[in-house]
């Protein structure tokens, strides 16, 4: 019963949350340099923008997947494996005592998870680690897997293990709090460009940015110099994938030159904007208050030193990401919060474009912040809290949730202070 009533829970928070905050993720992020007013009087708004661009990530997932039937079975056998020998405890040990045995660096294989974030590349990558153990350890065990042996499953294998390896990539990049929709974009972009590169790189039979693929052809042919391999199956299937991203993302092409507004107003053509999405925006107002942007200076320099900030903070995010310092890369300043500081600096003149970038902002461009706060509110709702509200769940969700640091001195002040007798 307990678990029902947490599963139906996620689903009306689910619900009210893409009904009614799809948008304001990047305003409740931003809030912190924002001022009440602005959020409040635009988050309104802000809701009635089509939700065709929401969740850069998710289409990311479905892309994967959606192509991914064609290898389906290699990691049905994948998992069937791995969970033969991690499920049980005493296949568990013994197969850890085997890669302790033989030097093999690893602890052991990692269970598969639909639901946990990367699993499959990192499962792929360590069953292809561990493969040689893991055929002395069936063969031992008296498993028969002929699979396992077999050059055209194993070239499909490799392959997914290196594809999914970059999928990863992609994945990390389009994680975590304060990214824009412009630079989810640009990640997604930059993939496809990849992805041309990958399907040449497969084509000419280089291999350079499919490792494991290269050292296991290389292996077949030192073997057997005449041995075949079907390298076009793969072709095919980077070519689906590649169609797959174009088509679920073409939609965001359309809006690159609102998205790069943002933060490049002074450079972009206003005819080629597209302001149907943000229908309560008046298109007339809105061009007349570029043409005064550009022609000042004085706010001009504004985004120039904007651009700037934006560069520096993307340097140290590629330094902290080298070198695996993930706790300091979310002490910096987010992207978003930079931007809108940008924008709140500006006059009341401006106030159609304040509008227009407030709108962009808050675009519900990753679901990253609705999966945390399911993550917190799983947290607060345990079995011991059987008498939790709702207003007092709301309150705890708000406490984890904000990045608000009060003022307590200066709320103490305004205190009237009990003296003791």
């Amino acid at each position: 019963m307990a678990k029902r009533k947490k599963d139906d829970d996620y689903r009306a928070f689910q619900a009210a949350w893409t009904e009614e905050f799809a948008f304001v993720e990047r305003a409740g992020s931003a809030r912190g340099t924002a001022g009440k007013g602005h959020v409040r009087s635009y988050s309104g708004e802000c809701r009635r923008v089509s939700s065709n661009y929401v969740c850069g990530p998710s289409k990311e997932a479905l892309c994967a997947q959606t192509c991914g039937q064609e290898f389906g079975e290699v990691m049905s056998l994948v998992i069937r494996v791995v969970n033969f020998i991690v499920a049980r405890d005493l296949n568990d040990r013994q197969f850890k005592a085997l890669l302790e045995e033989v030097g093999n660096h690893y602890p052991g294989l990692l269970l598969h998870s639909n639901v946990r974030w990367l699993s499959r590349g990192k499962v792929l990558s360590r069953f292809a680690a561990c493969l040689s153990e893991i055929r002395t350890f069936l063969e031992i065990k008296g498993v028969k897997h002929p699979e396992l042996d077999n050059t055209d499953w194993l070239l499909q294998f490799h392959y997914l293990v290196d594809i999914t390896g970059h999928l990863n990539q992609l994945n990390v990049k389009m994680q975590g709090i304060g990214n824009t929709i412009s630079s989810l974009q640009q990640a997604v972009f930059a993939f496809e460009s990849k992805l041309e590169v990958f399907l040449r790189d497969i084509e000419t039979g280089r291999l350079l940015h499919f490792e494991r693929l290269q050292q296991f052809r290389d292996a077949c042919l030192a073997s057997d110099s005449t041995q075949h391999l079907d390298l076009l199956q793969l072709a095919g299937f980077t070519s689906n994938l590649l169609q797959s991203f174009k088509a679920r993302f073409g939609e965001f092409r359309a809006r690159t030159g609102l998205f790069k507004f943002i933060t490049h107003p002074h450079e972009c053509a206003v005819d080629k904007i597209d302001l149907t999405c943000i229908p309560w925006v008046t298109i007339g107002d809105f061009e007349l208050e570029v043409a005064d942007l550009k022609a000042s200076d004085m706010w001009m320099s504004k985004f120039k030193s904007l651009n700037g900030e934006l560069e520096s903070l993307t340097r140290q995010r590629a330094e902290l990401a080298r070198e695996h310092k993930w706790t300091e890369m979310t002490n910096l300043q987010p992207e978003d919060q930079l931007i809108l500081k940008t924008w709140n600096e500006l006059p009341v003149t401006y106030h159609t474009m304040q509008r227009v970038s407030i709108a962009v902002l808050t675009m519900f461009g990753s679901t990253y912040a609705c999966e945390q706060s399911f993550s917190h509110m799983r947290n607060i709702k345990t079995n011991l809290r059987s008498r939790l509200t709702d207003g007092s769940l709301n309150a705890c969700m708000k406490l984890n949730l904000t990045t608000y640091e009060p003022d307590y001195k200066a709320i103490s002040k305004t205190m009237q202070h009990q003296k003791l007798h």
